[in-house]
């Protein structure tokens, strides 16, 4: 069975791997990546959006990146802690913050993308990391409706761990844990024989270099929490001479671990994978389905960097991953529908029809509700279906059941096909107003969102529109004096 977004091999029933014993073993990080850690429950930080001239082996690229690092600082958190973030825009246009997959409010000055942060304007987030959110790798970028591909896609983003992944897989404690962010940048026209005619215009990072070196001692192995924080490609990874076991999926355990030979990572996508080092050598990390070189050197196959393996042999243990969560016998209250097409001319996107309108509230449901989505792509383009706020299970693809994998806040859905996802509406603190949308960000930019509202029914009557309550639960910082929404609204 192939599951959306991995490329998955054999099945592996009951996890049990050899993996390194403690103590752990701090090892050289892959590139500098800057940190920002929360202490005694908080997470305080300030991000500034700013334009910079990034370096890539020599090459230098107009970015926009957070604290003047493309990759951007690393967030990290424990389930329940809360994150204070100021954020400063630096931009000469409006910009603001997602942080996605943290199953966080949507209101106020939380996960509220409807705010426009102006150019030369700060903002304070407070996000409540709820103590129900699993462990894993999540990330947070700017969702700006009209500028969400451009900003994301020119470096506006950046990871954000919710620790604690190995706490709950015994056997796995005081392994050694790996990040790697995987961002890129398009270029169109440019005149640098590097980027034009080596690159082919995809400039490919892994925390923001170009190349990157890792080091494991023979049968080691390493939990990585990889990130694809492409604003439309899927990320296709591979390590030579090794596979990958895949064990976790967009922030959360999976309930069986699956081998892979080459990771299909998403955009907006994130796995985590435990990785057992084979003999001593020198192995290459490479990206798939990606030109690099010209003439004789012309590959598909773009070598990212290695894996090195040396010295004494660690020692092995056991692990077996836990019980996770199953909607399949939930009891389902609602059954929608909803068709991705486009324009022939691939410039205008649609969800049934309608393109994306801040003033009309496209689909509503009650606190507590479990619903049935089936999310039909009518066109040859590849779309992945997002929704903010909370994680679904997917059900079917094209009208087929398929086994409980887990669950995911982001999913591909086939070309001229269909999925069909359940989603629980079930958590008090995500009553608001939030997105669901593709996640290609040029399709959501180009229409391919709608608005949902979570109405609790013991609270106040929700308005037509839903827009008038969503205002007035907006709270304006005292010491700031800036517009929350623009004309328009964003997404």
């Amino acid at each position: 069975m192939r599951m959306p977004w991995i490329a998955c091999g054999a099945i592996i029933a009951g996890l049990g791997l050899a993996v390194a014993a403690p103590p752990y073993r701090p090892l050289p990080a892959l590139s500098d990546m800057p940190e920002i850690v929360s202490h005694d429950g908080v997470l305080s930080a300030t991000l500034t959006a700013q334009a910079a001239k990034s370096h890539f082996g020599g090459v230098e690229v107009d970015t926009i990146v957070y604290n003047g690092s493309f990759a951007g600082p690393v967030l990290r958190v424990r389930p329940g802690d809360t994150m204070r973030i100021r954020l400063e825009n630096r931009l000469t246009e409006p910009t603001n913050l997602h942080f996605h997959g943290i199953q966080t409010s949507p209101r106020g000055n939380s996960d509220n993308v409807h705010i426009s942060v102006p150019p030369g304007q700060d903002f304070d987030y407070e996000i409540k990391i709820p103590s129900y959110q699993p462990a894993g790798a999540y990330w947070y970028h700017a969702h700006l409706h009209g500028l969400a591909e451009k900003q994301v896609g020119r470096g506006l983003s950046g990871a954000l761990i919710v620790e604690g992944f190995t706490d709950g897989v015994p056997g796995l404690a005081g392994i050694n844990e790996r990040l790697f962010s995987l961002k890129s940048i398009e270029i169109e026209d440019s005149a640098d024989p590097i980027i034009a005619d080596e690159w082919h215009g995809v400039v490919q990072t892994i925390n923001g270099a170009i190349t990157v070196n890792e080091t494991l001692r023979p049968h080691e192995t390493v939990l990585w929490h990889l990130t694809n924080h492409d604003a439309n490609q899927t990320v296709h990874l591979s390590l030579e001479g090794h596979h990958f076991t895949i064990v976790g999926r967009d922030g959360a355990a999976i309930p069986t671990a699956m081998e892979a030979e080459v990771l299909d990572i998403g955009p907006a996508a994130r796995v985590e994978v435990l990785v057992t080092a084979g003999e001593p050598g020198d192995y290459k990390f490479a990206t798939r389905n990606v030109l690099t070189g010209k003439g004789p050197t012309l590959s598909r196959n773009r070598i990212m960097g290695h894996l090195v393996v040396e010295g004494t042999p660690a020692i092995s243990a056991e692990a077996t991953l836990p019980a996770v969560a199953d909607l399949s016998g939930a009891k389902v209250t609602g059954y929608r529908t909803f068709i991705f097409s486009q324009s022939k001319d691939a410039e205008q996107y649609y969800i049934n029809g309608r393109q994306f309108d801040a003033g009309r509230m496209d689909t509503r449901v009650n606190l507590g509700d479990v619903e049935d989505w089936t999310i039909r792509n009518d066109s040859d383009d590849m779309h992945a279906f997002h929704i903010h706020q909370l994680s679904f299970q997917v059900m079917a693809v094209n009208g087929k059941p398929i086994p409980f994998g887990g669950l995911l806040d982001t999913v591909r859905v086939p070309e001229h096909g269909e999925i069909t996802v359940r989603l629980p509406f079930t958590q008090p603190n995500i009553v608001g107003i939030f997105m669901y949308h593709c996640h290609v960000l040029k399709h959501e930019d180009k229409g391919m969102m709608q608005m949902i509202e979570v109405v609790d029914p013991g609270a106040a009557k929700h308005t037509d529109n839903g827009l008038v309550r969503w205002l007035a639960s907006i709270t304006k910082p005292a010491a700031m004096d800036i517009p929350l929404c623009t004309a328009g609204g964003s997404g």
